[in-house]
């Protein structure tokens, strides 16, 4: 398991040297375009359509777009890493189910570090044994984002980066429907179901079962997987050669024009 990010969680004045890693597999199976006469995987350039050059990342500048068309192009200075790029600084505690789950984006295994074991298990225990859960403020990536840091299975802390509140689409809290009726039989029937559906959450009863379907399906069509048609390249002795032979016309056409 690689390590992603290496840093310290500011604890008040204790800082604890951690490591994040990342807590989950991407679920989705990956796939590329490959041209379907030979089997190659499709590249793709980047090209400016004006000059109708390709670009390497040296010819290119980040930009940000005006409505009137024009671009802002943003300075190295403005993109660059700061000292908080690795410290992860807790702000505040607030029980669990205050922060809702709509704001948490990926979420990461925290571990310590050499010196950090006894903070660390300190700060787990503490959390756990008031039922808080931390909010800190962290640079991942040179960009700055909100976290949650809370206890996992009591043993180990567990980060969740977090969407900042100004993020929210507004157009979510404006949906409104019709005025409704709704009789107390029916809203007794439909808490009297989810009664009957309420159960302990048990995550291992929730497969992705697209995901799994997928891996048979390739399985299922492994022998006919094709090798691509590597592009052709010269090599030195060709090279060589062509040298050669370039050469050997020059010289030819030269003692030619020299002939009477």
């Amino acid at each position: 398991m690689r390590s992603m990010y290496k840093g310290v969680l500011g604890f008040g004045l204790v800082s604890i040297p951690i490591q994040l890693y990342k807590a989950f597999d991407e679920e989705r199976i990956e796939k590329h375009w490959v041209h379907t006469a030979c089997g190659t995987r499709v590249r793709y350039q980047k090209m400016c359509p004006v000059c109708q050059v390709t670009l390497s990342s040296e010819d290119m500048t980040k930009a940000f777009p005006l409505p009137d068309g024009r671009y802002v192009p943003l300075t190295t200075e403005s993109e660059s890493p700061t000292d908080l790029d690795h410290t992860i600084t807790i702000l505040n505690f607030h029980p669990l189910q205050e922060v809702d789950p709509a704001f948490y984006q990926q979420s990461y295994w925290v571990k310590p570090q050499a010196g950090g074991h006894k903070p660390y298990r300190l700060l787990v225990e503490a959390m756990d044994s008031v039922g808080q859960v931390a909010l800190a403020q962290m640079m991942l990536r040179s960009k700055s984002q909100l976290a949650v840091v809370r206890p996992f299975n009591h043993a180990i802390l567990m980060l969740h980066g977090m969407h900042y509140p100004e993020s929210l689409r507004s157009e979510g809290t404006e949906i409104t429907g019709p005025s409704i009726t709704i009789s107390d039989a029916e809203r007794e029937m439909a808490v009297r179901l989810i009664q009957q559906m309420a159960g302990p959450f048990i995550p291992e009863q929730y497969p992705n079962q697209e995901r799994r379907r997928l891996l048979e399906e390739i399985e299922r069509l492994m022998p006919s997987a094709r090798t691509p048609t590597l592009p052709i390249q010269a090599s030195d002795e060709v090279m060589d050669l062509m040298a050669q032979l370039r050469e050997s016309v020059a010289r030819k056409t030269g003692r030619g024009q020299g002939v009477s």
